[in-house]
Order: C-alpha cells, then structure tokens, then sequence
C-alpha cells in the first residue's frame, strides 16, 4: 500500500503491475501462466491486425481479429463449459439409448476467468475499429489486464476507457486520491461484511430446507433477501475496487446506480452490472445487427445477447434460464410495456419490475432448476405452512437497512434532501466519523468471524 503514496506516476504503474502479478500468483499460480502466454498472443495479433490495416489489408485484419477473439472464447470454452457440454451430450445420449459416453472432465475453473476473457476481447476489438492504439509497450497491456483491484469480479473495463490513464498516470499530490479512495473502499467493506453476510446466512438456510418446510412467507424471504444480498455482496467489491484503484490514481467507472428503482428490465439493465451491460451492448448487441434489420431481427439479437449473459455467469442451466428470462423481459419492454407502464404511478412499476426480477433471483440462486421450481412455485402457494426459522435482532436490522438501501432512493425527498445545502454539510461533517466506526466493527466481525466469499468470485 505505500505504493500509492509514490509521486511518480510511472513508478507506481510499475510497483502496481507488480503487486497485480503477485496477487494472481498467490491466488491461482497454475493459470497465471496461461494468463501470461494468451495476453502476450493478444499482444502479439493486435500488433499485426493493425499493420494490416494502416497497409489497407482488411481481410488479414479480419482474419487476425477472428484468431484473437477465437483464442480468448476457447479459454472460456475449455475452462469453463468442457465439463457442462460434455454432460449435456451425454444426457442426449441417454435419451437416444446410446450406451457411449464421453469421459468426465475434471478441470478446475480459474478465478476471474469471465472477466479477463471479456476484457481481453476489447483490447482487439478496440483497435480493429480504430477507437484505440495498439500498445506498444506489453507491461502496460499486461497492467490493463491483470489490474488487481478489479480483477476478481470487475467491473468490465473496456480498454479504451483506460488506455488514457495507462499512458499518463497521474501524478504529482496523492493526498485526495489516496483518501476519497479510501472512504470508497470502507464503505464497500462496511456493505459486505455487516449486511451481504448478515442476510447470506439467512437465504442459505432458507435454500437450503426441504420443500415441505418452505411456505410463501419464507420462499419471499429467501427470494427478496437473496435480491438484496446480491445488490450489496456485488456492489460492495465494486466499491471496493473502485477505491482502491482510485487510491493508485485510476478511475473505474461506476458499476451500479440503484438497480431496484427501476420502473421496466431496460432500465434496470441501465443501472445493474453497468459494465457488463454496455459491454453486450457495444461488442455483441451492435455486431449482431442491434436494431438496424428491423424488429424481428432486434428482439432475436436481444434474447441471444441476455441468453449468453445467463450462460456468461456460470455453466448451469439455471443460469441459462435466468438469461432467458431476462431476455424475455426485454423483449416485452420493445413489444410495447415500456409505453404502456407510463400510464401507472412510478412505484406500481418499480414493484411490478421488483417483483419479476425477484423470480428471477430464484433461478440465479437455485442450484437446479427443479429447486428453482419449488421455491418460485412455493412463493405463490399461499396456504403452505412454513417451517419456524430463528432470525436475531441482527438479521432483521441487517435486512431493514438494506431494503432502506435499495429502495429510498425512489422517493423525491431523497433526491430533494441531497440537494439540500445544509443537509449536505450535516453529512460531511458525521460521514468520516461513520465511516470509522463502521469500518472498525467490520474488520472486528471479520477477524472473529468466518467471512463469506462474494458472489461473482465463482464467475
């Protein structure tokens, strides 16, 4: 950490790739190597995908930028969906009655392995459509991708975001930096460790009960806290990497603005996993055709875009459900319900659009989609009794606070009071000391207690 107090800028990029390298290493050794060789043929590719096209050879570019993005898919390919394919074949041939069998994999899924792939590819795409440079320089490409405060779980950052903070860090005072980064990353920590994990524990309970012991009143609490525990345990690492990046002089661009106001599922796609959003947007939506081959063709690219992004978040068909799913929704707000929503009062949408994005959640959470199943078909079966689930003043503080959280951000007075002059002053004045001691009684809870992972680290 006394990295970030250095006053030069290219130094501290240094010591930073360096601790990037060091943290992979002690976090999964075996594929940093393989990290290493599959950045150095993006390197390498990019370098000659460009030439080609300053030398006006557009179908060796082409050729280059399939071969590139071909090699970062084959990684996801092997690491991630070997083994789900191979099982899905063999079901098939179960079905047909087909004795064959294809052997059983068992490859261990690297860390971070989704995002590094997704970034990765728009360093190639980047500089195929001219919005980037090829980096001549490979420690500074190996920066961008290996970047450590945000390479667990994002956010998505596009190389094109950042290459103008690669090439000139900032230098000169690190004071407001260092501190405005700092207050980011404790208030990322305070949102993991003393709500994310409070409500954790609650829905893993509750998921994992028999079906006959879930009646509607917990299979809406499981759902609901699931939502929130999502919301926070995500957001949370994005603060969390923000600031930190923040602290080295780089700025991440924002991850989250208040998904759970959102009045249709476009607008919540525009303010949930913001990076990943714009990133299906600019390097899947738009090469697909987008909606420029008419309206047939837009709602096929939409479901195929959201289809992927299931199927992105994990190798299990609940995921692909889940795509689906939100697909679906996406679809209908084209068909026409973001015009006709317009005629409810704004909080009849936004618990419409809640409501549909918790069943959702079902899916995502559910290991099966048999479970899944039960809990969506148990939170609508109002006579089925449910089993008696001890919850201490803690969890339900836990839970409160966080439904505070997600949702009085849709009331007019929340904005009204934030523009208020000296409300704002109240609020910097008390803030820093909040921070403090919220921030101690989280690195207490997490000293004492056994912390749990977050969420995306799976993905």
């Amino acid at each position: 950490m006394l990295m970030v107090w250095l006053p030069n800028g290219r130094w501290r990029l240094f010591g930073l790739l360096g601790a990037s390298i060091l943290f992979y290493l002690w976090s999964e050794p075996r594929f940093f190597w393989v990290a290493l060789a599959s950045s150095y043929l993006d390197f390498w590719v990019t370098a000659r995908m460009h030439r080609a096209l300053m030398e006006k050879r557009t179908q060796t570019a082409r050729r280059l930028v399939g071969l590139g993005i071909l090699s970062n898919v084959a990684l996801l390919l092997y690491y991630k969906y070997l083994l789900f394919f191979s099982d899905g074949f063999n079901r098939l041939l179960q079905l047909v009655g087909n004795d064959w069998r294809i052997p059983a994999f068992h490859i261990a899924l690297p860390i971070a392995i989704s995002f590094i792939v997704f970034e990765k590819i728009t360093y190639l795409v980047d500089v195929y459509r001219g919005k980037s440079l090829p980096e001549t320089r490979f420690h500074l490409y190996l920066t961008y991708v290996l970047l450590f405060p945000k390479l667990l779980a994002g956010p998505i950052i596009k190389y094109h975001e950042i290459e103008p903070q690669l090439h000139a860090p900032r230098g000169g005072s690190r004071t407001q930096d260092v501190v405005t980064g700092f207050k980011r990353f404790t208030l990322g920590l305070i949102k993991k460790l003393l709500l994310a994990d409070a409500l954790a524990g609650m829905v893993d309970q509750i998921f994992a009960m028999p079906a006959d012991h879930v009646g509607a009143s917990l299979a809406w609490l499981a759902v609901v806290g699931f939502a929130l525990q999502i919301y926070l345990d995500f957001s949370s690492y994005s603060d969390m990497a923000i600031g930190l990046a923040r602290m080295y002089g780089f700025r991440l661009r924002e991850n989250f603005n208040y998904p759970y106001i959102s009045r249709n599922f476009t607008e919540f796609w525009r303010r949930w996993h913001i990076s990943l959003s714009t990133w299906i947007r600019e390097y899947l939506y738009i090469p697909l055709g987008g909606n420029r081959h008419g309206d047939t063709r837009m709602y096929a690219n939409l479901c195929i875009c959201f289809t992927l992004s299931g199927l992105w978040h994990g190798a299990n068909w609940t995921f692909l459900a889940w795509g689906i799913f939100h697909g679906l929704f996406l679809v209908l707000d084209k068909l026409g319900w973001v015009r006709i929503s317009q005629k409810f009062p704004s909080f009849v949408n936004i618990a419409i659009t809640f409501l549909f994005i918790c069943i959702g959640w079902a899916l995502f959470r559910a290991q099966t989609i048999d479970q899944a199943g039960m809990m969506i078909g148990r939170m609508f079966t109002f006579s089925s009794p449910s089993a008696p689930l001890v919850m201490g003043a803690y969890i339900w503080s836990a839970l409160v606070i966080s439904l505070a959280m997600a949702f009085v951000p849709a009331f007019p007075a929340y904005w009204r009071m934030k523009r208020n002059r000296r409300y704002l002053a109240f609020l910097r004045s008390i803030a820093p000391w909040l921070l403090c001691v919220l921030g101690f009684i989280a690195i207490g809870k997490a000293v004492t207690a056994t912390s749990i992972p977050f969420l995306y680290f799976r993905f």
